[in-house]
């Protein structure tokens, strides 16, 4: 489910109005704000090789001292998403690639704080879809640090800080830095200070998914060593905290047959000593090799389909 859900926009137009225009250069005098309304309408009708030609001469007639960086970021982002719709990950990781050093190179200069933070909103989604394209590439650090990144921008960006749990865990074997963000993210999702970027449809079954990891993270090898957060010197039993994390995923989504049959394996439940036909079938790997397609698919992640930033 990769490509065109990646989308920066939700804008629908009808083909036909411009569809005739594909195939020719646009006009000379049209700007490159112009150009990029002309890309994000084809890209928004499931057209990312028509896209594409367009972005591409939106891209040439970029003057990075001149233009708007926010234009030129949506530029970049947004024909990185047309070529991932393509399948041409390559490509999109070198337009991601330049949306972040341009912004790296510009963000200083910026003095106007609503530009500042529009270009900073736009480089974290950059950066966001640079790390599933990333992951898509199989190139597992780098998706990890671009993750990083993205909620480096974007303090309250939860889908990259559970992709970045998920690829710490799954990919890279490293639990306890899978732990630190997957409670991160929870965190964002259960304060009520701010909005969260992109707040799931259904926070509940994130918040249960996220427990469910959270879990499975303390429970990754027998050697761990816990310790309460508010008091490090305590340590307490790993399987206890476990135990804890598999109850709560279960208190937010009673159907969570995964969770379950964790919390049986090491309560030692012996009404549960056997997986549910229903856990069976939905095998948990599917959460453990492809958070990804959880967070479009199942856990209501929207971001996407948002419309630009302009």
């Amino acid at each position: 489910m990769r490509g065109i859900f990646r989308l920066l926009l939700i804008s629908t137009f009808l083909y036909s109005s411009f569809a005739s225009r594909y195939g020719v250069n646009v006009e000379d005098d049209m700007s490159p704000e112009d150009i990029l309304e002309l890309a994000d309408e084809a890209l928004s009708t499931n057209d990312p090789i028509g896209a594409l030609k367009i972005y591409e001469q939106g891209i040439e007639k970029i003057n990075e001292e001149e233009d708007s960086l926010v234009t030129a970021l949506s530029l970049y982002t947004n024909a990185g998403t047309a070529y991932s719709s393509t399948g041409d990950e390559r490509k999109a990781v070198g337009m991601y690639r330049k949306a972040i050093l341009l912004f790296s190179k510009q963000i200083d200069d910026i003095v106007v704080e609503s530009v500042q933070k529009s270009a900073t909103d736009i480089t974290a989604q950059a950066a966001f879809f640079l790390g599933m394209t990333h992951e898509a590439l199989e190139s597992y650090r780098k998706a990890a640090d671009s993750y990083s990144f993205a909620a480096s921008l974007d303090s309250y960006h939860w889908a990259a800080l559970a992709n970045l749990g998920a690829v710490l865990q799954d990919h890279l074997k490293e639990p306890a830095e899978a732990l630190a963000v997957y409670n991160k993210a929870y965190d964002i999702l259960t304060q009520r200070e701010v909005e969260p970027t992109d707040p799931p449809e259904d926070p509940t079954f994130v918040l249960s998914q996220l427990q469910y990891r959270i879990g499975l993270a303390i429970t990754y090898s027998e050697n761990q060593k816990c310790v309460m957060h508010d008091d490090p010197s305590k340590e307490v039993p790993c399987s206890e905290m476990a135990a804890s994390a598999f109850n709560y995923a279960i208190e937010m989504d009673p159907s969570n047959e995964a969770a379950k049959h964790m919390l049986a394996s090491i309560t030692a439940d012996a009404t549960m000593r056997r997986a549910s036909n229903t856990y069976v079938t939905q095998l948990f790997e599917d959460y453990a090799e492809n958070f990804e397609h959880s967070l479009v698919e199942e856990l209501g992640y929207t971001g996407f389909q948002k419309l630009r930033i302009a």
